[in-house]
């Protein structure tokens, strides 16, 4: 009988400690919600343009802009708030500061990169 009140005891602490800890979890993820930033260029001679950061590890096939026209580019972004590093690459081989960022930093090849933060 005292087996059996231990182990119903031991269950239900379980599960009371289980039910914190799933919320806890959620709460945190609640917390750090992703974030719509959406980039702009203007560049009428492009034929393309991507954008290639920390957030997509440098790809410059993941977040292609799109021409809205006449030379004008545009891109949303999905992100959770944090401070990211990017540049934006034109026609595939031009990788250029976006000159609508209102942050840079030296890139390390003599040149910079722009600064994204999202809140």
């Amino acid at each position: 009988m005292w087996k059996l009140l231990a182990y119903c005891l031991i269950f239900f602490a379980g599960f009371l400690f289980g039910k914190k800890k799933a919320f806890d979890e959620e709460e945190e993820e609640f917390f750090w919600e992703n974030k719509n930033v959406t980039l702009q260029y203007e560049n009428k001679e492009a034929k393309e343009v991507a954008v290639a950061g920390d957030f997509n590890n440098w790809d410059t096939n993941a977040d292609k802009m799109v021409n809205l026209g006449d030379g004008n580019w545009s891109v949303t972004l999905n992100l959770k708030p944090g401070r990211y590093e990017y540049k934006l690459v034109v026609d595939g081989s031009k990788w250029i500061a976006d000159p609508n960022a209102k942050e840079y930093v030296d890139d390390g090849y003599g040149g910079q990169r722009s600064v994204l933060a999202v809140e």
